[in-house]
């Protein structure tokens, strides 16, 4: 909950920072098409994941570093729904947001001896795997360069993850018969550093790509990550376009602090999460 509390902070005192130096006369300063002073897209998402995790316990000491879609049998691709606001809230301010839900489960046979969080999976054990991840991205971007047909600019972005993990299995006969199950999750805030350039090709194709990156240090969390965007659309008159975009991100973190279902603050996990999309989308364009 203190960690959910001091996000939605973080987002209001942007909001807030934006609106202060922000003045009516300017936001109407917004230059069309090469921005929009709002849109709105929604996006079908083909997403290509890797996902390797260590969960360890105070108990156990470390745990068995996993690659799900190897180990455990989860999906590596799928299709989702995602979706995206912008704001160009002046002539050089813009405020994005996309957002993604990611819900994946899978049931496999654990080939060798598992130690995940608290606790031991044997051989041969019927494993069953939920792993849910919920992320926001929110970037703010100043553009001190904007022309008639390209702008370019940087700023600072904010991915926020909500992950859940449920480990359960179960064996039936021979000495290590038994079950258990382990839940973990966690809310983290993984702040980044962001460029992004965009260009009219023409009156109706629109080009934008972006990067961000940032090592740090929050709290329980300390590591790195870095996402890549580019995309390009096609403008139908003054309201609407259709495009692709790829959209790349990786992060590699140790995590302190991973609490269990009942709220027990005793594992920490190592994590390394690659999650890449392609995405065909409509927007709105206001």
């Amino acid at each position: 909950m203190k960690r959910a509390s001091s996000i939605y902070i973080v987002l209001i005192a942007m909001a807030l920072t934006l609106g202060v130096f922000t003045s009516p006369a300017e936001a109407q300063g917004v230059y069309k098409p090469l921005f929009d002073k709002f849109n709105i897209r929604i996006e079908s998402s083909w997403l290509s994941m890797k996902t390797q995790i260590r969960l360890d316990s105070e108990l156990l000491g470390e745990g068995t570093t996993l690659t799900f879609e190897d180990d455990l049998s989860l999906d590596s691709d799928k299709i989702i729904p995602s979706a995206e606001f912008e704001w160009q809230i002046a002539r050089k301010h813009r405020l994005g947001v996309r957002w993604q839900n990611i819900t994946r489960d899978s049931t496999s046979q654990a080939l060798t001896e598992i130690r995940w969080g608290d606790e031991i999976i044997p051989i041969d054990a019927e494993v069953r795997l939920g792993f849910d991840v919920q992320q926001f991205f929110v970037d703010y971007t100043y553009f001190p360069w904007v022309k008639e047909r390209w702008a370019a600019g940087f700023g600072l972005g904010l991915r926020v993850m909500d992950l859940s993990a449920t480990l359960a299995w179960s064996l039936q006969g021979g000495e290590n018969e038994g079950q258990g199950t382990t839940d973990a999750k966690g809310t983290g805030p993984l702040p980044y550093l962001y460029f992004e350039y965009r260009r009219l090709f023409t009156d109706h194709w629109r080009f934008m790509t972006g990067v961000g990156w940032l090592y740090v240090s929050i709290e329980d969390i300390s590591g790195g990550q870095w996402i890549g965007r580019l995309g390009i659309e096609y403008l139908i008159g003054n309201h609407f376009s259709v495009g692709g975009a790829f959209n790349l991100s990786a992060i590699d973190v140790d995590w302190d602090g991973v609490q269990t279902e009942e709220g027990e603050g005793v594992l920490s996990a190592a994590i390394d999460y690659d999650i890449n999309d392609f995405s065909v989308f409509l927007r709105a364009r206001f």
